[in-house]
Protein backbone atom coordinates (compact mmCIF):
# COMPACT_ATOMS: atom_id res chain seq x y z
CA UNK A 1 0.00 0.00 0.00
CA UNK A 2 3.09 2.60 1.10
CA UNK A 3 4.49 2.31 -2.79
CA UNK A 4 1.03 2.51 -4.59
CA UNK A 5 0.63 5.95 -2.04
CA UNK A 6 4.55 7.06 -3.14
CA UNK A 7 3.54 6.61 -7.10
CA UNK A 8 0.53 8.26 -6.47
CA UNK A 9 2.19 11.05 -4.58
CA UNK A 10 4.52 11.22 -7.52
CA UNK A 11 1.93 11.62 -9.94
CA UNK A 12 0.12 13.59 -7.77
CA UNK A 13 3.20 16.51 -7.75
CA UNK A 14 4.34 16.30 -11.67
CA UNK A 15 0.33 17.19 -12.15
CA UNK A 16 0.75 20.32 -9.60
CA UNK A 17 4.57 21.00 -11.58
CA UNK A 18 2.68 20.89 -14.53
CA UNK A 19 -0.20 22.83 -14.32
CA UNK A 20 1.43 25.58 -12.33
CA UNK A 21 4.21 26.26 -14.68
CA UNK A 22 2.47 25.45 -18.25
CA UNK A 23 1.80 28.31 -20.32
CA UNK A 24 -1.74 27.70 -20.89
CA UNK A 25 -4.26 29.45 -18.81
CA UNK A 26 -7.84 27.18 -18.28
CA UNK A 27 -10.94 29.06 -17.37
CA UNK A 28 -12.40 27.17 -14.17
CA UNK A 29 -15.71 28.08 -12.95
CA UNK A 30 -14.45 28.51 -9.42
CA UNK A 31 -12.26 30.59 -8.09
CA UNK A 32 -8.18 30.16 -8.15
CA UNK A 33 -7.50 30.02 -4.82
CA UNK A 34 -10.05 27.47 -3.81
CA UNK A 35 -8.02 25.07 -5.97
CA UNK A 36 -4.83 25.95 -4.33
CA UNK A 37 -6.44 25.24 -1.40
CA UNK A 38 -7.29 21.95 -2.33
CA UNK A 39 -4.65 21.24 -4.25
CA UNK A 40 -2.33 21.98 -0.94
CA UNK A 41 -5.25 20.24 1.21
CA UNK A 42 -4.47 16.89 -0.76
CA UNK A 43 -0.64 17.26 -0.88
CA UNK A 44 -0.13 18.13 2.49
CA UNK A 45 -2.16 14.58 3.49
CA UNK A 46 -0.30 12.73 0.95
CA UNK A 47 3.17 13.50 1.54
CA UNK A 48 2.04 13.00 5.41
CA UNK A 49 1.22 9.37 4.65
CA UNK A 50 3.15 8.62 1.68
CA UNK A 51 6.53 9.53 3.44
CA UNK A 52 5.11 9.01 6.90
CA UNK A 53 6.80 12.38 8.17
CA UNK A 54 5.98 14.20 11.05
CA UNK A 55 3.39 16.99 10.84
CA UNK A 56 5.98 19.47 11.05
CA UNK A 57 7.86 18.16 8.16
CA UNK A 58 4.33 17.64 6.23
CA UNK A 59 3.92 21.04 6.99
CA UNK A 60 7.88 22.57 5.86
CA UNK A 61 8.17 20.22 2.84
CA UNK A 62 3.94 21.40 1.60
CA UNK A 63 5.05 25.46 2.18
CA UNK A 64 8.62 24.74 0.39
CA UNK A 65 6.42 23.35 -2.63
CA UNK A 66 4.39 26.53 -2.43
CA UNK A 67 7.05 28.98 -2.12
CA UNK A 68 9.07 27.51 -4.71
CA UNK A 69 6.21 27.79 -7.22
CA UNK A 70 5.24 30.87 -6.70
CA UNK A 71 8.56 31.80 -6.56
CA UNK A 72 8.78 30.37 -10.26
CA UNK A 73 5.83 31.96 -11.44
CA UNK A 74 7.37 35.25 -10.89
CA UNK A 75 10.23 34.36 -13.06
CA UNK A 76 7.78 33.08 -16.22
CA UNK A 77 5.95 35.73 -18.39
CA UNK A 78 3.01 34.25 -18.87
CA UNK A 79 2.44 33.34 -14.85
CA UNK A 80 2.12 35.64 -12.19
CA UNK A 81 3.03 34.90 -8.62
CA UNK A 82 0.31 36.24 -6.05
CA UNK A 83 0.60 36.51 -2.30
CA UNK A 84 -3.02 35.53 -1.87
CA UNK A 85 -2.20 32.34 -3.97
CA UNK A 86 0.32 31.24 -1.19
CA UNK A 87 -2.36 32.48 1.34
CA UNK A 88 -4.63 29.59 0.03
CA UNK A 89 -1.92 27.25 -0.12
CA UNK A 90 -1.12 28.04 3.89
CA UNK A 91 -4.92 27.68 4.10
CA UNK A 92 -4.84 24.03 2.49
CA UNK A 93 -2.01 22.87 4.44
CA UNK A 94 -2.86 23.76 7.63
CA UNK A 95 -6.78 22.15 7.28
CA UNK A 96 -5.58 19.43 5.44
CA UNK A 97 -3.22 17.99 8.38
CA UNK A 98 -5.52 19.22 11.06
CA UNK A 99 -8.24 17.07 9.47
CA UNK A 100 -5.82 14.49 9.42
CA UNK A 101 -5.28 14.59 13.01
CA UNK A 102 -8.68 14.44 13.62
CA UNK A 103 -9.38 11.86 11.50
CA UNK A 104 -6.43 9.74 12.69
CA UNK A 105 -7.39 10.27 16.83
CA UNK A 106 -10.91 9.35 16.25
CA UNK A 107 -10.09 6.26 14.55
CA UNK A 108 -7.37 5.21 17.00
CA UNK A 109 -9.49 6.18 19.61
CA UNK A 110 -12.61 3.84 18.17
CA UNK A 111 -10.41 1.26 17.66
CA UNK A 112 -9.03 1.65 21.15
CA UNK A 113 -12.63 0.99 22.79
CA UNK A 114 -12.83 -2.46 20.85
Amino acid sequence: MNKILKIIFWIYLAAILFFSFSPFVTQTPVSDKILHFIEFFIFSILVKEAYRTSYWGSFFYSVFLSVFIEAVQYFLPYRTAEYADFSADLLGITSGLFMYFVIKLTYLELTSKE
